[in-house]
């Protein structure tokens, strides 16, 4: 498999030469072509300077820019860079700040080869965790939004739905349909995975350990915690809307027999 490693940056200047170096690292005996794709929001600080200058010792580091539109738009540029530019057939999608481990890279790449259309890597399935650096606003934020999520959008048994540690194959990108979800920040995550789950995907939670950033700025803004709960319920509304439709509705126009 072609496998093109996501990685959405703002200012992350300070993480994203050891992050590359430590998953190319982790990969290093995986039987796959791997690249991976930073994808910079016209960074202040000069993360993109810092890819370029990675790009002359490292093969098959790219990078691609645009303005800060928000992390859920980052990795929609991103996953469609990767699949119809650089010919992934699979994408995992981490963040910059080593909040998710290299090392856990290769056991999400392994669930896709098992058979998974999605693996999720997992803070609260069992043997997953959360350091005990995380502090208590982003513990009981990610708590509050996983029991959002499963409440409003039926997402059946899945643990931790607003992951961000993810591998998904090109296919079910394909049919998901990206463009199609109007979200632009963390909300991506369940807009994903509610689509992925009516389209009857293979998913799979893996157990990792998310760890306490050691450098930078946490990018968590209160505008994204409003976005993700505004795109919670409009997401639920839209099903609601669509299971009320009239079923000629639903299957197109009815067709005129002729009377007798």
């Amino acid at each position: 498999m072609r496998i093109v490693i996501v990685i959405p940056t703002y200012n992350e200047r300070a993480n994203i030469v050891a992050l590359v170096d430590g998953v190319r690292a982790a990969c290093t005996r995986l039987p796959h072509r791997i690249a991976l794709l930073v994808v910079d929001d016209e960074s202040p600080d000069g993360t993109a300077d810092a890819v370029r200058t990675l790009q002359r010792r490292v093969p098959d580091v790219h990078l691609l820019q645009d303005r800060r539109l928000g992390l859920g738009r980052a990795y929609v540029r991103g996953i469609r860079h990767a699949i119809e530019k650089l010919g992934a057939d699979a994408v995992v999608q981490m963040d910059a700040d080593f909040s998710h481990r290299p090392e856990d890279v290769p056991r999400l790449i392994a669930a896709l080869e098992e058979g998974a259309d999605l693996a999720i890597g997992s803070r609260y399935v069992g043997g997953g965790s959360v350091s005990h650096r995380w502090p208590l606003v982003r513990r009981l934020n990610s708590r509050f939004g996983n029991l959002l999520a499963r409440r409003l959008l039926d997402l059946g048994s899945v643990s931790d739905c607003t992951a961000g540690f993810r591998a998904i194959r090109a296919t079910l990108v394909h049919e998901i349909r990206l463009d199609r979800l109007r979200v632009s920040g963390f909300a991506m995550q369940v807009a994903v995975l509610h689509e992925a789950r009516a389209l009857g995907a293979r998913i799979r939670e893996i157990p990792v350990e998310y760890v306490e950033r050691q450098l930078g700025k946490s990018k968590l803004r209160i505008a994204d915690v409003s976005e993700f709960i505004f795109n919670a319920f409009r997401i639920r509304l839209s099903k609601t809307a669509l299971r009320r439709r009239p079923a000629r509705m639903a299957i197109g126009p009815s067709v005129r027999t002729g009377a007798k």
